[in-house]
């Protein structure tokens, strides 16, 4: 199996489970799609499509927005689908420093959240 095929694998399973375990919250509340899409602002056919995994890359704001109506924060989701799945969208990723990538679910590092945000403010630098 090349790479190729194999994080299509990974990216299948995972986004499966995940739109098993948005069903599953989607229900325990006794929402209806339509009512899951109003409250999430998003159309009852995008709530459907991640239920069933037909969406290979599911936009960002959509899912947070998705999670936070549902009253779970994304990397929660993320965290518990990974689990769930088996498998995890972050394999291979190689942090800037060489370490790994942190959990998705991890708590955000204040450290971090800072370094990001000096990062952000500086110019850009010239002849990269």
């Amino acid at each position: 199996m090349s790479s190729g095929q194999s994080r299509e694998f990974v990216r299948a399973a995972f986004w499966k489970e995940a739109g098993q375990l948005l069903q599953q919250a989607r229900e325990r509340h006794g929402w209806s799609h339509a009512e899951a899409a109003e409250r999430a602002g998003v159309t009852e056919d995008l709530v459907i499509a991640y239920e069933l995994a037909r969406v290979r890359f599911p936009e960002l704001e959509a899912c947070w927005r998705i999670t936070a109506a549902l009253g779970v924060t994304l990397p929660t989701f993320l965290s518990a689908a990974e689990r769930r799945s088996g498998v995890s969208l972050l394999v291979g990723v190689r942090a800037l420093t060489g370490s790994p990538a942190p959990a998705e679910g991890a708590p955000a590092n204040p450290v971090e959240q800072d370094a990001l945000s000096a990062f952000v403010r500086q110019r850009p630098r010239t002849g990269e």
